[in-house]
């Protein structure tokens, strides 16, 4: 049975069905979403922080269990990331960019100082770093900035060759993304090809949050790879197929926080000297007390002492303000608030890609540095529609919950403000109509003046879809959603009944 061909069908199966998840619309998303995610680790963490679930319950433990038996084989087999990086890495052997890897000194001082200070910042309520660095949250903008768009190109290609047929059953689709936010992720992109290209997992064991805190468990892992340095003859092999570099053949040495157990070293040394086998407590070197790891204990101990004190003291909310905006864009429906929000989001960017109006885009700092990258409801573009509740049926982590059907259509993520200075029935007397005719919650009335109707809006029964605001036709809008930072109900619409008049009998002369 070998490994590295079970690893590597597992990981390309995984990476996908995370393609079809973030690029196949709505029901393969919905459906995916409840079987890949609960097994990411930082969407399952946050999911039951926020909004428990058994299924994120299950997950969460199984990746813990799973690394303290196997080590991290979460990092080969399930993070959508590690696939992309073992990708860029045969590429790159493809190329002869880096043919053989070798031992590297581990940077146990970054590595673990990242790990402290994104969880130091998530405890002051700001998730920009976990936005930034999550593997799971990375791989997913990747796909919806870079795959996507390729996508939706062919797709609209293909729409366009049937339209010459007279075949008019798709419609073209759109992919706008702010060029702040595709810059960033271009960014990480580029950084993630060179890394792995010429330093292999490089990314997994310096800047990956998960990587540092999955390394720590496999310390204490059961089955573990070991080296007979009795029996070795320093042929190297092990070293140059190790894309961890982790192995340092010269003292028969396996750096365990660093393997991601991609099994390649089991199978490249011609005399069968590497074993992956059960390993106790006490008979291995990594039980060994050494000063790195003596010194990220020490700092990993102050920086939750440290958190301890801010959540139990007003600095907490001090600094979580600060974080944030003072005046936030609105938010999906099912969010709750725009604090629920930006604390329970990590900008994967799934509700991005699975909204059928595409109303649902990705921010930059308008939430504040505390909210980086999460996503926002974009009325200049789109609406959102009235008959949806895809993107609290995706989201992972619980930033936006689930709503039905009904719940969604009477939440109140916003109210609209009608600006009559801009709008042309009161600025040039002419009739308009185009937020009434869109707007599904009969908010928006007109009152008949001298031919000409005027729009009058009730808030009582306002959603903040923002169909209206879309259908404007003035630049500026006449018409915008105010944001409500606690999401509302909105009242139930009830037509006004007219008085019914009683019917006269019949004349039996004339019966018409």
């Amino acid at each position: 049975m070998n490994l590295v061909k079970i690893r590597i069908v597992i990981s390309l199966t995984v990476f996908t069905l995370f393609l079809l998840l973030f690029l196949g619309g709505e029901k393969p998303s919905v459906f995916l979403s409840s079987t890949l995610l609960p097994l990411q680790f930082v969407p399952a963490l946050i999911r039951i922080l926020t909004d428990p679930a058994a299924l994120f319950i299950f997950g969460l433990v199984s990746v813990f269990v799973l690394t303290l038996i196997f080590g991290r084989i979460y990092c080969s087999f399930i993070c959508p990331l590690g696939t992309l990086q073992d990708i860029f890495i045969a590429l790159a052997r493809k190329v002869g960019w880096r043919e053989k890897h070798s031992f590297q000194k581990p940077h146990n001082w970054l590595q673990y100082s990242i790990l402290s200070l994104t969880i130091v910042a998530a405890a002051l309520g700001s998730m920009s770093l976990l936005n930034l660095l999550d593997p799971y949250s990375l791989a997913g903008r990747m796909i919806t900035q870079f795959a996507r768009p390729l996508f939706v190109w062919a797709y609209n290609a293909a729409v366009s060759m049937l339209t010459n047929f007279n075949v008019y059953l798709f419609s073209i689709e759109t992919a706008w993304l702010p060029l702040s936010v595709w810059l960033v992720t271009l960014f990480f992109f580029i950084l993630i090809i060179f890394m792995s290209a010429k330093q292999g997992r490089l990314y997994c064991n310096t800047l990956c949050p998960v990587g540092a805190l999955l390394g720590l468990i496999s310390r204490i892992s059961v089955l573990k790879f070991v080296i007979d340095g009795t029996h070795c003859h320093e042929c190297f092999r092990c070293e140059g197929v190790c894309k961890t570099g982790c192995i340092d053949p010269q003292t028969a040495a396996i750096d365990h926080s660093r393997c991601v157990n991609c099994f390649n070293c089991l199978y490249a040394c011609p005399q069968s000297v590497v074993a992956y086998r059960p390993i106790w407590r006490g008979k291995s070197e990594d039980c060994l007390w050494s000063p790195s790891r003596r010194g990220f204990l020490i700092g990993s101990a102050v920086s939750a002492g440290s958190a301890l004190l801010i959540f139990n003291s007003g600095i907490h909310s001090l600094l979580r303000n600060a974080c944030a905006s003072p005046n936030p864009p609105v938010t999906p429906p099912g969010s709750v608030s725009v604090e629920h929000f930006t604390q329970s989001c990590s900008a994967c960017h799934l509700c991005v890609s699975a909204c059928p109006t595409k109303v649902i885009t990705p921010s930059f700092f308008e939430y504040g540095i505390g909210g980086l990258l999460q996503p926002l409801m974009n009325y200049s573009k789109s609406f959102c529609d009235y008959e949806c509740n895809v993107c609290g049926r995706v989201c992972p982590t619980g930033a936006i919950l689930p709503l039905t059907l009904a719940e969604k259509k009477f939440t109140q993520i916003g109210t609209v403000d009608l600006l009559k200075d801009k709008c042309v029935v009161y600025v040039e007397k002419n009739n308009c109509g185009a937020c009434g005719e869109v707007c599904p919650t009969h908010t928006i009335s007109f009152i008949d003046k001298g031919n000409v109707l005027y729009p009058e809006v009730d808030t009582n029964y306002c959603i903040g879809c923002g169909a209206c605001e879309k259908a404007c036709p003035t630049m500026p809008k006449s018409i915008i959603v105010r944001p409500k930072q606690v999401h509302g109900k909105a009242a139930k619409y009830s037509a006004k009944t007219t008085p019914v008049l009683q019917k006269k009998a019949q004349d039996k002369d004339f019966p018409f």
